[in-house]
């Protein structure tokens, strides 16, 4: 008798002090949700999908010292204009709403990146401008930003660097300089979980 007693009576208690229940689902204004339960950046599982038949790319920024991964709009589905729209949206960095959220770059303001030459799957990006000055972690992130970002189209797997057409050593992950491919299995460990 009293355990029946003590649920009739935890059941009433919880009626009286809890959400209240509606019948009809009310909207949520997008501003009053908490950054931390707002879009994690989390990869979708196809880089180039169309939203509302816009073509989209994936490109990577950083929160919290973690890369994540964001979509933009591209022209079309064409390799050449697939690719300039993710190198074009690193070189805009962030929208003033993501930079609001905590979205920054770790890309130089003056740092530039050209196709120089591609290669089957192997793409070799040409840096000039502002390619220093930064400290190795940044430096990391600013190599995984640009990896993972392009090595997101379907038709890239690799990427070198070189500046002045001589190859550059890139810091990978672990902190390991190299000039050899770099792929985003190099940067996974980047990403935000």
């Amino acid at each position: 008798m009293k355990a029946i007693a003590a649920v009739v009576a935890a059941a009433v208690l919880l009626a009286g002090c809890g959400v209240p229940v509606q019948d009809d689902p009310a909207p949520i204004d997008p501003g009053t949700i908490p950054s931390r339960l707002r879009d994690s950046g989390t990869p979708t599982s196809e880089p180039s999908a169309e939203v509302s038949g816009q073509p989209m790319v994936q490109v990577n920024f950083v929160r919290r010292n973690r890369l994540v991964a964001l979509n933009r709009n591209a022209p079309s589905l064409d390799s050449s204009e697939l690719l300039t729209a993710v190198l074009q949206s690193l070189h805009d960095g962030p929208t003033a709403a993501e930079q609001t959220d905590g979205i920054t770059t770790a890309l130089q303001p003056g740092l530039t990146l050209s196709v120089a030459q591609v290669h089957g799957s192997r793409l070799v990006l040409e840096l000039s401008g502002e390619t220093g000055g930064r400290s190795a972690a940044e430096n990391v992130l600013a190599v995984g930003q640009i990896v993972l970002s392009v090595t997101a189209l379907p038709a890239i797997d690799e990427v070198m660097f070189s500046h002045n057409g001589v190859p550059v050593e890139a810091l990978q992950a672990d902190g390991a300089l190299t000039t050899q491919a770099l792929t985003a299995k190099d940067y996974e460990a980047l990403r935000t979980p």
